[in-house]
C-alpha cells in the first residue's frame, strides 16, 4: 500500500492534460503507441464526442507501473461545464498534478480546479507544459502561480533556454541531472549549464533551510545537500499544502514526463500517510483486514453499466457480499471485478484498500453510494455537486418518441449528477451546467436513440429568495358534511447565508403538522414566480384544525396562504446565475470587447496585457452571455476566446 499513488491531472482547457496522460501511458509501457488528441487517437479520450470535438468530456481512469510503484491516474476534463467529473474524482484522489500552459500562464479554470483541490486539502504538483512554444516563460509562470494562487511555488525541474529563447533542455534542481535536447552541449554550454543547475539547487536550498536546521548548518558550511535529504525536509511541507513543487517540460515531445513521474512517486503520499479526513476518516481506513467498504464515485453507461469504486478498507474479491450503506438490507454478490484503462478493462480476482476498481452491472448504484460488508454497515462522505444553471427543451417530431428520449436521458442523469430531466406532455426539459454541456447531451441522445428532435433556446434557471424576515397567518373556514370547519396556520420566513434550497423546520408533532409541512415543502419547491425558494429558512409556528382527516385539505390551504403572506411581507427576490468571464483577445479589439460586455450588464474587474494579447476579467449575468462566443468571434475576427465560470446567484434587476 505504501507503493500505491493515486492522483489526478487537472488544468484549464487546452493546457495539455490528455497529451501528458498519453505520454505517461507510453513511457510506463502501458501502451506501445502515443495517442494524439488532434488526430482522435488518444486512448483516454475514447468517447466519440470527445474525439470529434477534441476535448475531454468524461474523466478517464487508468493504472500504470513506474519502477516498483503502482500509479492510479485519472485524466479529468478541463471545461467548466463538466465540473461534476472533476469534483467526484477529486473526492477520491490523494493528490493532483496541475498542468499550466507556459504561454498562457494561470487561467480561470486553473484557479477553479486549484480551489477545488485546496478545499479538499489535496497536495499539488505543478507541471508547466508547452515550453517548446514561442512566448513560453517558465519563471513568469512560477511568479504568477505564487501571486494568483497564493502558494509557495518551488521550481524542482527548470528549463534550459538558449540566447534565442529556445527550449533546449531541462535541469533537475535536486539531483543536478540534465536533459539536453540538442545533441551534446559544447564546452561553453557546459559551463553555462553548470551555472543554471547551481542556481536552481540554491533556490531549493533556500526553502529547505527554513524548515530544517541540519540542512542550514550544512549549507553554511558549504556542504552539498543530497536529493534524499531535501525531499525528506520538504515533503512534509508539501503534504500539508504549504509548498508546491513546480516541474517543467513539453508533453507533446515527451520532454520532462519521466521526471514528473519520478516526482509523483517521491512526493505524493502512500496510503499509510493519508490524513484521516474525508473518505479516510472512517474507522480502520486503509486496513486490509477490516470489513470491506468503498465509495462509488462514478457510474457510467457504456456497453454495460460501470460502477467505479475506490476501496477504503478491507478486501473485495469475486464472491464478496456487499450492501448499500444508506439502504442496508438487500445483499449483492460481486460477480465480476475489473481494473480499467479508459474504455478497456481486464478482470481481477481481488482488490485492497486504495485501489480503484469497477464493479460492472445494473445494480441501481448512484454516485456517492457506499458499498460495505453486510455485517459492518458504514456510510462514507459523498461528493456534492452544484445545481444546474441552464435548461433546454427536447421536442421530438413524434410524441411516441418521448419515452425513448426519457429512458436515455435518465441513464445520462445517473452518469452525470449535474443533469436534471423532467418529462412534459410533448417535450422533455433538460437542465445542465452550460451550453456545451447541453450540446454534448443532445449529441449523446441522438447517437443512442436515433430519434430526431429539436432543442429550444437555452433558458437560465432562476431562483427565489426573500430580502428580509416576515411572517404570515391565515385562517380558512368551510362547510364540510353540513358542519362548518376551520383551519389556521402561522408561518415565518427569513433569509440565511446558506444558498441551498429553503429549509423548513417546526417543533410541532408530526401528527398535527404533517399536512401543513407537506404543503409548505411543495410550495417552496415550486416557488412563487420563476423557481424554487433558496437561501431562506421557513418556520411553521402553529397550526390547528377541527375536522380530523377531512380538515387536512383546509389546513393545507391555510398553510399556503400563510406562506404567501409571509413572503409578501419579507419581500420576494428573484435570483439569477452570474458567471466569471475571462476574455482573451487582440489588443486592438479590447475597446469593443469591453463596450459589448458593458452592454450585457457585466461588471468589468480588470484589463491586463497578457502574453497573447489583452485579458479582460468581468462578472456578468449568465442569461446575457448566451451565444456570446459567436459575437466575440465577429468582434475579434476569430481570434478571441472566452471562458465562463459560475460564481453564484445575484438578484435580477
Amino acid at each position: 500500500m505504501d507503493r500505491l499513488r493515486t492522483f489526478g491531472i487537472v488544468a484549464h482547457i487546452d493546457a495539455g492534460k490528455t497529451t501528458l496522460t498519453e505520454r505517461i501511458l507510453f513511457d510506463t509501457g502501458t501502451q506501445s503507441w502515443i495517442g494524439n488528441v488532434d488526430d482522435g487517437t488518444a486512448a483516454m479520450d475514447w468517447l466519440p464526442a470527445e474525439r470529434s470535438r477534441g476535448i475531454s468530456i468524461t474523466a478517464a481512469a487508468t493504472r500504470v507501473l513506474w519502477g516498483d510503484h503502482v500509479l492510479q491516474l485519472v485524466d479529468t476534463p478541463g471545461h467548466i461545464d463538466f465540473v461534476a467529473e472533476v469534483e467526484r474524482c477529486l473526492h477520491v484522489l490523494d493528490g493532483v498534478v496541475v498542468v499550466v500552459d507556459a504561454v498562457r500562464g494561470v487561467e480561470s479554470q486553473t484557479e477553479a480546479v486549484w480551489q477545488q483541490a485546496a478545499g479538499r486539502g489535496l497536495p499539488r504538483l505543478v507541471f508547466v507544459n508547452k515550453l517548446d512554444r514561442p512566448g513560453a516563460d517558465f519563471h513568469a509562470v512560477v511568479a504568477e502561480l505564487a501571486e494568483s494562487l497564493d502558494c509557495n511555488a518551488v521550481p524542482i525541474v527548470v528549463p534550459l533556454v538558449d540566447a534565442e529563447r529556445g527550449f533546449v533542455g531541462l535541469c533537475h534542481a535536486l539531483t543536478g541531472a540534465v536533459q539536453w535536447f540538442q545533441g551534446t552541449p559544447s564546452e561553453e554550454q557546459g559551463r553555462w549549464i553548470a551555472v543554471e543547475v547551481a542556481a536552481a539547487h540554491d533556490r531549493v536550498l533556500e526553502v529547505a533551510v527554513d524548515v530544517d536546521d541540519a540542512i542550514m548548518a550544512d549549507a553554511l558550511a558549504g556542504r552539498r545537500v543530497s536529493e534524499e535529504r531535501l525531499v525528506q525536509a520538504l515533503r512534509p511541507e508539501f503534504l500539508a499544502s504549504r509548498l508546491v513543487p513546480v516541474l517543467a517540460g513539453a508533453a507533446l515531445w515527451n520532454q520532462g514526463v519521466d521526471w514528473l513521474l519520478d516526482a509523483v512517486v517521491a512526493w505524493f503520499p502512500g496510503l499509510p500517510e493519508l490524513s484521516r479526513q474525508g473518505l479516510w476518516a472512517v474507522d480502520r481506513a486503509g486496513d486490509d483486514a477490516a470489513p470491506f467498504c468503498g465509495l462509488v464515485f462514478k457510474v457510467q453507461h457504456v456497453d454495460s453499466v460501470w460502477n467505479f469504486v475506490r476501496v477504503v478498507r478491507g478486501m473485495v474479491h469475486l464472491g464478496s457480499k456487499w450492501t448499500r450503506g444508506r439502504q442496508p438490507g438487500e445483499v449483492h454478490v460481486v460477480a465480476d471485478l475489473w481494473h480499467v484503462r479508459a474504455d478497456r478493462h481486464h478482470s481481477v480476482e481481488r482488490a485492497g484498500p486504495g485501489e480503484i476498481v469497477v464493479v460492472p452491472g445494473e445494480l441501481g448504484l448512484r454516485t456517492g453510494d457506499t458499498l460495505c460488508d453486510p455485517g459492518a454497515v458504514v456510510v462514507l462522505n459523498a461528493p456534492r455537486f452544484p445545481a444546474p444553471v441552464l435548461a433546454v427543451a427536447f421536442e421530438p417530431e413524434f410524441a411516441v418518441d418521448i419515452g425513448r428520449l426519457v429512458v436515455v436521458l435518465r441513464q445520462l442523469a445517473v452518469d452525470d449528477p449535474t443533469l436534471r430531466v423532467d418529462r412534459d406532455t410533448n417535450r422533455v426539459l433538460v437542465r445542465g451546467m452550460g451550453e456545451l454541456h447541453l450540446d454534448v447531451v443532445a449529441d449523446l441522445v441522438r447517437a443512442r436513440t436515433g430519434v430526431a428532435f429539436q432543442c429550444s433556446r437555452p433558458q437560465v434557471n432562476r431562483r427565489e429568495s426573500v430580502a428580509l424576515a416576515g411572517s404570515g397567518s391565515a385562517e380558512v373556514r368551510a362547510v364540510v358534511a353540513g358542519q362548518e370547519r376551520f383551519a389556521r396556520c402561522e408561518v415565518a420566513i427569513e433569509p440565511t447565508d446558506d444558498p441551498g434550497p429553503a429549509h423548513l423546520r417546526t417543533d410541532l408533532p408530526p401528527h398535527v403538522a404533517s399536512a401543513a409541512v407537506e404543503e409548505l415543502q411543495s410550495r417552496l419547491a415550486c416557488g412563487v414566480q420563476v423557481g424554487a425558494m433558496h437561501g431562506c429558512r421557513v418556520t411553521l409556528r402553529s397550526c390547528a384544525h377541527d375536522g380530523g382527516v377531512i380538515g387536512e385539505p383546509l389546513l393545507q390551504q391555510a398553510a399556503g396562504k400563510a406562506l404567501a403572506l409571509a413572503i409578501v411581507q419579507a419581500g420576494l427576490v428573484v435570483l439569477e446565475p452570474w458567471v466569471a468571464v475571462e476574455v482573451l483577445c487582440p489588443q486592438d479589439s479590447t475597446a469593443p470587447v469591453i463596450a459589448d460586455l458593458g452592454a450585457r450588464g457585466a461588471d468589468i474587474g480588470g484589463v491586463a496585457a497578457g502574453r497573447l494579447g489583452a485579458r479582460v476579467l468581468a462578472r456578468a449575468p449568465l442569461a446575457r452571455m448566451l451565444g456570446y462566443v459567436t459575437k466575440l468571434r465577429s468582434m475579434t475576427k476569430g481570434r478571441g476566446q472566452v471562458f465562463l465560470r459560475p460564481t453564484g446567484y445575484r438578484p435580477s434587476p
